[in-house]
């Protein structure tokens, strides 16, 4: 299973995180889009300016729906109805969450194959000496699923925060 660590960064940034691979590099970094309606979460490759996916709310009544898309793809949405945490709705390839999403305490599966977990925890991401801080954990079972399991993460943050 692939791992990936997301730590917010200090005081950059409000939606601004560094994601780092097992071995500690970074992979992808994201920051905040204010100049949209709504809010955007932009995701980039690491070291460039290369927009790989976003995170978009989408106004829609009684509900927080946060559409997830990545290298242009908009893969699906996270719909929270009526401002209430425990009914989470997917539209995503028949995507499910079993867990504690807002708790980051969660496993995805498509059916009886598990497509993602997510676990927050003190730990101190390899080769980040003397940064034991809250991280993310998202662990991804298909290599191919990385990009679009990030965005998902993303969107879960982004409905929990802005709700």
């Amino acid at each position: 299973m692939l791992r990936f660590f997301m730590k917010a960064n200090e005081v950059e940034e409000k939606d601004s995180f560094g994601i780092y691979n097992d071995s500690g590099k970074k992979c992808y970094y994201t920051k905040d889009d204010f100049m949209t309606t709504g809010h955007r979460i932009k995701i980039y490759m690491a070291d460039t300016i290369t927009e790989i996916g976003h995170v978009q709310e989408k106004n829609s009544l009684g509900e927080a729906r946060f559409e997830f898309s990545a290298r242009g793809d908009n893969f699906g949405d996270v719909i929270v109805r009526g401002h209430n945490v425990a009914d989470v709705e997917i539209d995503y390839n028949n995507w499910r969450i079993e867990g504690s999403p807002f708790d980051w305490r969660y496993d995805v599966f498509m059916g009886s194959l598990r497509i993602m977990s997510a676990r927050q925890t003190m730990y101190m991401i390899p080769g980040q000496a003397l940064s034991m801080t809250n991280t993310y954990i998202i662990g991804v079972a298909n290599d191919s699923d990385a990009l679009i399991s990030i965005a998902f993460a993303l969107a879960l943050f982004a409905a929990k925060k802005y709700l």
